[in-house]
C-alpha cells in the first residue's frame, strides 16, 4: 500500500511531523520529510557527518531499530525566510540508565528546512550533546512515559 505524500505548508508543520515520526519510530514517515537530494546532511550526537538521502536514511534506520524516541522539544531561536528556515532548539530525550532508571539527556539541535515545489522539506539536522546541561527538576520527567523504550 502506498503512502500519501503530505505537503507541509510551514516549517513548524514539518518540524512537528519530524518529531512525531521519531516518537513513532516510523522510518518511512520520517524520510518523507527529507528532501530527496544528495546534499542533505544529518549529524547525530557524537556521530560523523552523514550526507545524501540514502546515507541519512540508513543512519535513521539504525537509530530507530532500537525503538521509538521520546523527545520533548524546547524552541530556542528561529530564523525564517521565504524559502529557508533555521530552527535552533533543545531536545530533551528520555533515556534509561544501565539500572533501568529514566533520565533526560539534553541535546542541542539545529534543523534547516527548505521550501520547494513540494512544500517544506528537511535539508539538515545537526544534533550534539548539550555541554552545559542543567539538572532537570523531577517534574520535567512527568511528560514522559514512565516505561520508555529507547536506545
Amino acid at each position: 500500500m502506498s503512502r500519501t505524500k503530505v505537503i507541509h505548508s510551514s516549517p513548524q508543520d514539518i518540524e512537528q511531523a519530524f518529531y512525531e515520526a521519531l516518537e513513532a519510530a516510523d522510518l518511512e514517515a520520517l524520510m518523507d520529510l527529507w528532501a530527496d537530494d544528495e546534499h542533505v546532511v544529518c549529524i547525530h550526537p557524537g556521530g560523523p557527518r552523514v550526507e545524501g538521502y540514502h546515507d541519512v536514511r540508513d543512519s535513521w534506520k539504525e537509530i530507530l531499530s532500537a525503538g521509538a524516541l521520546q523527545i520533548r522539544v524546547v524552541p530556542v531561536h528561529r530564523v525564517e525566510g521565504v524559502m529557508v528556515s533555521v530552527h535552533n532548539l533543545v531536545e530533551q530525550v528520555m533515556m534509561s540508565s544501565s539500572r533501568g532508571e529514566p533520565h533526560v539527556v539534553q541535546v542541542n539541535a539545529t534543523n534547516v528546512y527548505h521550501k520547494g515545489p513540494n512544500g517544506w522539506k528537511i535539508v539538515m539536522h545537526h544534533a550534539s550533546p548539550a555541554m552545559d546541561t542543567e539538572e532537570l527538576a523531577e517534574d520535567d520527567l512527568s511528560e514522559f512515559d514512565p516505561q520508555p523504550t529507547l536506545h
